[in-house]
């Protein structure tokens, strides 16, 4: 089958967790699926929904460091979302020269979307921007086993090691106004080391030989 396979890259990356939103903010060390879900929406100008295309990914990056941010806070105030006026400080986790291996299954809805982007890339959050280096279609066949690293995949995953995380597959916007709903969580491990696995979903691509797992966001 073939996919689309983007690269991009920049000077920063930060990846929330969704337990962790008070005190020192930290990052998770691979994008969830929700975020690169939520890229994708950036640089079409509008909605994707998680139905549109399997995600597949490959990413890494050269380290971490902290940095001190102003926080603007939300309330709900008569059943609508208002600015809290309050200020305050906090402490972010960042990671530094991201680089980010794309690869989507619907070719033909996001390759005009990455030749003539809605939006400038973010890698996390908007002071997080991105260049895209390279968008090409490649070979890629599903195979029973294989090595792969730097992707997120379903916990439990057996011969593979790495941090579990409970993260949402996407995030359902549809009522302006209101926080979003999420729409499903799961539990990742985050896979940043070589691993030789067996599962389904999984694709050997032909030129490079390396795996990647295609997710579904459903």
């Amino acid at each position: 089958m073939k996919l689309l396979h983007t690269r991009l890259s920049g000077w920063t990356a930060t990846f929330r967790l969704p337990m962790f939103y008070t005190g020192t903010g930290l990052s998770s060390p691979l994008p969830p699926y929700s975020t690169i879900l939520g890229l994708l929406g950036n640089l079409a100008g509008r909605v994707v929904e998680p139905y549109e295309t399997h995600i597949g990914y490959r990413f890494q990056s050269t380290g971490s460091d902290f940095d001190l941010e102003t926080v603007r806070r939300l309330k709900m105030e008569k059943g609508r979302l208002r600015e809290q006026p309050d200020r305050n400080i906090a402490k972010r986790q960042f990671l530094v020269r991201p680089q980010l291996d794309l690869y989507l299954d619907n070719i033909e809805t996001f390759r005009p979307v990455l030749e003539n982007p809605a939006n400038v890339p973010c890698l996390g959050r908007s002071q997080d921007l991105a260049w895209i280096e390279m968008i090409e279609e490649v070979e890629a066949e599903q195979v029973a086993e294989g090595s792969i690293q730097g992707t997120l995949l379903p916990f439990p995953q057996p011969d593979a090691s790495g941090l579990i995380l409970v993260l949402p597959d996407y995030f359902d916007n549809a009522a302006d106004g209101y926080t979003r709903n999420i729409g499903k969580m799961r539990s990742f491990q985050a896979v940043l080391s070589p691993a030789h696995i067996r599962r389904d979903d999984l694709y050997r691509l032909s030129l490079a030989g390396e795996c990647i797992y295609l997710h579904q966001l459903k």
